[in-house]
């Protein structure tokens, strides 16, 4: 028995029921600690109520119902544990499992993306950024981070850029784009409503758009004027979730490093005097001892 009767019955509960019925089914692994009384103070409600709404929903008692809680718990965790960390890696697994499954994930999800990868967007990408008067990267969570990455390599290099993971800040971008700036979006899924809305303000104002995401034809590919695609996971596969990042990281490489070559005598110079610049601030290595004559 799991929480499928309480949904099909609550619409049309009562109002009383019904609020039991709203934070059960919103809060399930809350309500499967609560007793009877607890859930009764918690909606507002009475412990004749809690019963009344058990027989109301095809269960026999609130028994039925904590136990019914606590598989859709069990079940929305598993699930969860699932697309997150992936179906081949257990809580138990050892370290070397974790290392050998990881390991031929991200080989997967490389060779699928290089596979796959348009090439010829690639290198106009390159020239938009290139020429750029501004470029935002925009991305939420992980993406973010790989926004953030190549922002600060491309900075290195002279190319002026931001990146930003909070919505406001990436809208505010937006809002003062011109059509000589580039923003790009990052998101693996294509259906982060915080980048679409970024890309779609900057695209209102004439900017250039480019989504890098593994989904073609999802949300954010409509806010873009090019797209480049990383591999696409299968739900069934194993660490999916971990590999998207490194094959988001492909891409930026690829991208930084053809804007490398593009600029090859600035660049040089650059990359020249920043490594100058940051020295001093480096350790210098310790010589190795030398053993003791006998």
């Amino acid at each position: 028995m799991t929480l499928d009767s309480v949904r099909a019955a609550s619409a049309s509960l009562p109002e009383s029921l019904r609020r039991i019925a709203d934070f059960v089914l919103s809060e399930p692994s809350v309500a499967a600690r609560l007793t009877i009384t607890e859930l009764a103070e918690r909606t507002g409600t009475s412990q004749g109520t809690v019963t009344r709404f058990c027989r109301a929903c095809g269960l026999k008692g609130f028994a039925e119902l904590r136990i019914a809680m606590a598989e859709e718990v069990g079940r929305t965790g598993a699930q969860r544990w699932s697309d997150d960390i992936g179906r081949e890696i257990g809580p138990e697994d050892t370290t070397e499992q974790v290392l050998k499954v990881l390991v031929a994930t991200n080989v997967q999800a490389l060779s699928r993306t290089a596979e796959q990868l348009d090439l010829a967007a690639v290198d106009e990408v390159v020239e938009k950024l290139i020429a750029a008067r501004h470029c935002h990267f925009f991305g939420v969570g992980t993406s973010g981070v790989s926004g953030n990455e190549l922002a600060k390599r491309l900075q290195r290099i002279a190319i002026t850029c931001w990146s930003s993971s909070d919505v406001h800040t990436g809208l505010v971008a937006a809002s003062l784009a011109e059509p000589a700036d580039v923003f790009v979006g990052i998101s693996s899924s294509g259906k982060v409503v915080e980048t679409i809305e970024v890309l779609q303000a900057a695209r209102r104002k004439g900017a250039t758009t480019i989504a890098i995401t593994a989904q073609p034809g999802s949300p954010l590919t409509d806010a873009a004027d090019l797209v480049l695609t990383t591999g696409r996971q299968t739900s069934a596969e194993p660490a999916g979730a971990l590999a998207d990042r490194h094959a988001q990281f492909l891409v930026l490489d690829i991208l930084y490093t053809r804007i490398a070559q593009a600029t090859h005598p600035q660049t040089l110079t650059l990359l020249v005097s920043t490594a100058e610049a940051l020295q001093p601030h480096r350790t210098t290595p310790n010589p190795p001892k030398r053993k003791p004559k006998p």
